[in-house]
């Protein structure tokens, strides 16, 4: 199993991951480096390090939270316009059948 060297809050980690995924453990650890760092200028100087990574899973939480949410709207957003498309496409349909019937009453009339 491949091994990943990752730092986060100045300190190195190294971690087993699938074959292949070390780019993106690396990149998921520089997010949340990332996050950490933004916290520690924010919160008061000297604030434990348990403190900021608990924050920082806490943001990534309410992001992960937030995203499915978006997630779920955009899915029932899709739901209904593909409803309406096949209400719209119904409502052609009928009207050209209609209006086929209406020009083939008037071609049965005249003849």
């Amino acid at each position: 199993m491949p091994q990943v060297s990752i730092n986060i809050a100045s300190r190195t980690y190294e971690l087993a991951c699938g074959e292949g995924e070390e780019p993106r453990v690396q990149e998921l650890a520089c997010y949340v480096d990332s996050k950490v760092n933004e916290l520690r200028m924010q919160l008061p100087p000297g604030t434990a390090e348990v403190k900021l990574l608990l924050f920082a899973a806490l943001l990534l939480a309410d992001e992960g939270r937030e995203a499915r949410g978006l997630a779920k709207q955009a899915e029932t957003a899709r739901a209904s316009a593909a409803d309406s498309a096949d209400s719209l496409a119904t409502a052609f349909e009928e009207l050209i059948t209609s209006r086929v019937d209406k020009m083939s009453k008037k071609v049965s009339g005249a003849a």
